[in-house]
C-alpha cells in the first residue's frame, strides 16, 4: 500500500558517479587497546561519538575531541555501551546493557556525567538522538509491546508515541528542532517511513512500490535521507524533501546502497556494494553528484556514518583482517 504522503515523487534514480573524494584528507583513529572502532556521530565542532570493543568482548563508548584526544566511558555496571548520537553541545546518547539485565538508555552530558533511564516498564531501550533543547528520542519495548517511540524531556518525563495501528514504531534519528524519523510496521502491509513533527503530528511516507521504507536521518529543514528495499530485495537510498518529493539514487555500478546521514546543507553519506566483495563509501552532494568516499587504508569496507555542517565525515573502515577503525574525512 502506498501512503498518501507519497504524492510527490521524482520517478527516476540518479546513477551518476562523477569523481572520487580522494583529494580529501583521511585521519584514522582508535581508542587505546581497541579491537574494533565504530564512529557513529559527529557534531558541528568535529567531536565524534561512537563505540569500541576490546579483546575480552566488552564494548565501551568514546568521544573523540576535535584536538584528537579520546575520552572513554561506560554507564555504571555496563559491559556493552553503544553511543549513537552527539549534539553540538557535546551531549551523547545511546544504550547499554550487561549479562544480567535488559537494555537501557543513557545520556552523557558535556562534562562526562552519565544518567541512565528507561521509559515505564521498558525491557529494551534504544536512544537514537537528541534535539537542541536536550530532548532525547528513541525506541523501547515492553513485555506487551514490540516497539514504541519515546521522547524524554530534560526533566526526565516521557512522551510515548506510535504510528496508528502499528505493531512496531522505531525511531532512528532526530533533528535539532525536535522532528524525528524512522519506520513503522503494520500487519499485512509494507514497512512505512515516518516523520514526527515537534508538535507530535506524525506523517507516513513510502517510496512507491517498495516493500520497506525507512527514514534514517533528518536535517534541520526536515529533509530525510533513508533506505528502501527494491523489487530485487536490495537496499537502495533515497532523499525526501520537506515538501514530500522523493528522489531515489545510487552510485553507478552499485547493486545496493544504504544512506546513513544527511547534514543541514543536504549532503548525504552512506555505503554501497558493487558485487565485488568490497563495501564502498559515498558522499552525495546537494546537487546530486555522488563521490566515492573510500578510506585509503580500507581493504574490505568503508562505512561513512555521519556528516556535520562543515561537511566533515566520520565513519569506520575495515582492514584486510576485518578489524574496524575510525576515520575522519575533511575536504
Amino acid at each position: 500500500m502506498i501512503s498518501a504522503f507519497s504524492a510527490h515523487f521524482a520517478a527516476f534514480a540518479v546513477f551518476a558517479l562523477c569523481t572520487s573524494a580522494d583529494a580529501g584528507v583521511f585521519t584514522t583513529f582508535d581508542p587505546a587497546g581497541s579491537v574494533d572502532t565504530f564512529a557513529r556521530s559527529i557534531n558541528a565542532s568535529g567531536a565524534v561519538a561512537g563505540s569500541y570493543s576490546l579483546s575480552d568482548g566488552s564494548v565501551h563508548g568514546f568521544v573523540r575531541a576535535p584536538d584528537g584526544s579520546i575520552a572513554t566511558f561506560d554507564p555504571p555496571d555496563s559491559s556493552h555501551t553503544q553511543a549513537y548520537g552527539i549534539d553540538d553541545a557535546g551531549r551523547v546518547v545511546g544504550s547499554w546493557w550487561n549479562n544480567r539485565h535488559g537494555t537501557h538508555g543513557f545520556f552523557r552530558d558535556a562534562d562526562g556525567a552519565i544518567t541512565v533511564f528507561d521509559p515505564p516498564r521498558s525491557k529494551l531501550t534504544t536512544a537514537a538522538g537528541l534535539d537542541a533543547s536536550g530532548n532525547i528520542f528513541g525506541t523501547f519495548a515492553t513485555h506487551r509491546s514490540k516497539g514504541r517511540g519515546f521522547v524524554r524531556t530534560p526533566d526526565g518525563s516521557f512522551s510515548i508515541f506510535h504510528a496508528p495501528q502499528a505493531l512496531v514504531t522505531e525511531v532512528l534519528a532526530a533533528n535539532s528542532s525536535g522532528a524525528s524519523t524512522g519506520l513503522y510496521v503494520k500487519q499485512f502491509e509494507p514497512n512505512h517511513g515516518f516523520i514526527r513533527a515537534p508538535d507530535g503530528t506524525l506523517a507516513s511516507f513510502d517510496v512507491p512500490g517498495a516493500p520497506s521504507t525507512a527514514g534514517v536521518s533528518i536535517n534541520r529543514d526536515g529533509t530525510v535521507a533513508g533506505t528502501y528495499i527494491d523489487s530485487n530485495d536490495f537496499d537502495q537510498a533515497f532523499v525526501r524533501t520537506a515538501d514530500g518529493t522523493i528522489t531515489t539514487f545510487r552510485p553507478r555500478h552499485a547493486d545496493s546502497a544504504d544512506a546513513a546521514a544527511i547534514n543541514d546543507a543536504g549532503s548525504i553519506v552512506g555505503s554501497y556494494d558493487t558485487g565485488d566483495g568490497v563495501i564502498h563509501g559515498f558522499l552525495r552532494r546537494p546537487d546530486g553528484r555522488i563521490l566515492v568516499l573510500d578510506d585509503p587504508d580500507a581493504v574490505l569496507a568503508t562505512f561513512p556514518a555521519s556528516i556535520n555542517k562543515a561537511g566533515v565525515v566520520a565513519g569506520s573502515f575495515e582492514d584486510a583482517s576485518g578489524g574496524r577503525h575510525g576515520f575522519l574525512w575533511t575536504k
